[in-house]
């Protein structure tokens, strides 16, 4: 089944773009009406063969704006990035063989790239990606929500950042931490929470936390943070499935960039057997090599949530979607971090996306 995102200022809007991409067979998955006028997001699904080619009428669409108005539009110009398309099967080899992909998922993504039939790198990569992979954001309705991951994988921050979102949405939320594994686990959180004068509890066992999901009203978004566990030990695997049984919410992996991606994708396959079905990349800002949120999402079927580039709670998320992904994949992370710097200070004129890693063409 092939599913898609669709954006756009009213339903109607939002449904001619769905019957546009996936004609009129299409299942609408979910619908998300944002508040202060931002608009509609429709899920859609439509069953797909799996030998489907990926140069398909809607991917011929997409690449001149009549599709889902996600990825491209008539006037975007990624010429700086072109390659001829001989060059295009050893680009793509490379640069996700230097941001760590697994072979054979950086094979398929490349085979995947190829079909699409654009000349341009980040177009062809953008289009694999979505073809290949689920981008929804983060829920912005008010499903419970309890954060799990490895230790040091950033859930403290993202929980601070979803109650965040809802604060500046003047969205009823409230926060509970059941991290017992530190001392003073929860003080940091609390002191965030203070600061957004949202309510917050620090419980401890799968008791006292049933107890504090009950207390919380039905109108409030409830976010949970746990403690980092070893996703490869049963024990704490159960123990923890203990925890997201006990607050009833839907669980959100964590998992942070520049690790390795083998490991990223074993570690999402444990926490989607715990029932996770999206995960929150962070890191974003400091990690120079992505390929652990690509095993992440390929080994072990995750959905793209939003994603976090800064360590401070005021910056928020942001979307990561593929077109978004393509261009850190093949951005060169040198002019990246340059620019960053730069924005820090002076301004600068921004960086152009290079065709390849600075590192490998240096080494040309």
């Amino acid at each position: 089944m092939r599913l898609k995102t669709f954006q756009a200022a009213t339903m109607s809007e939002a449904m001619d773009l769905v019957r546009a991409a996936l004609g009129e067979d299409a299942i609408i998955v979910s619908t998300n009406t944002r508040r202060h006028g931002g608009g509609v997001e429709i899920t859609a699904a439509v069953e797909q063969r799996i030998d489907e080619d990926f140069a398909t009428e809607q991917a011929q669409a997409l690449r001149f704006g009549q599709g889902n108005g996600r990825l491209f539009v008539p006037d975007e110009d990624f010429s700086d990035a072109a390659a001829p398309a001989s060059d295009l099967r050893e680009l793509f080899a490379a640069v996700l063989a230097w941001h760590g992909v697994p072979g054979r998922t950086a094979d398929r993504l490349t085979e995947a790239a190829l079909q699409v039939g654009l000349d341009d790198p980040v177009g062809a990569l953008a289009e694999a990606l979505d073809e290949s992979y689920r981008f929804p954001g983060l829920s912005g309705d008010n499903r419970p929500l309890i954060l799990i991951g490895p230790p040091g994988s950033g859930k403290t921050i993202a929980v601070a950042k979803i109650a965040a979102r809802c604060v500046r949405e003047r969205r009823p939320v409230y926060v509970i931490s059941c991290d017992a594994s530190r001392a003073a686990a929860g003080e940091q959180l609390a002191a965030l929470c203070r600061v957004m004068d949202a309510p917050f509890l620090d419980v401890s066992g799968e008791q006292e936390l049933a107890a504090a999901v009950d207390a919380v009203p039905a109108a409030a978004k409830l976010v949970v943070d746990t403690a980092g566990i070893n996703l490869h030990a049963a024990a704490e695997r159960r123990a923890l499935k203990t925890l997201i049984q006990a607050s009833g919410a839907e669980p959100v992996a964590v998992f942070a960039a520049g690790t390795d991606a083998m490991e990223a994708g074993e570690l999402a396959a444990q926490a989607a057997a715990l029932g996770a079905r999206c995960f929150i990349a962070t890191r974003l800002d400091a990690a120079r090599r992505l390929g652990a949120l690509i095993a992440a999402a390929d080994l072990g079927g995750l959905a793209f949530a939003d994603a976090g580039a800064s360590p401070f709670v005021g910056k928020g998320f942001e979307r990561l979607d593929a077109l978004g992904l393509a261009h850190r994949l093949l951005a060169d992370p040198d002019a990246l971090a340059a620019e960053m710097s730069a924005a820090a200070g002076e301004a600068t004129t921004r960086q152009p996306y290079a065709a390849k890693p600075a590192s490998l063409r240096a080494a040309e």
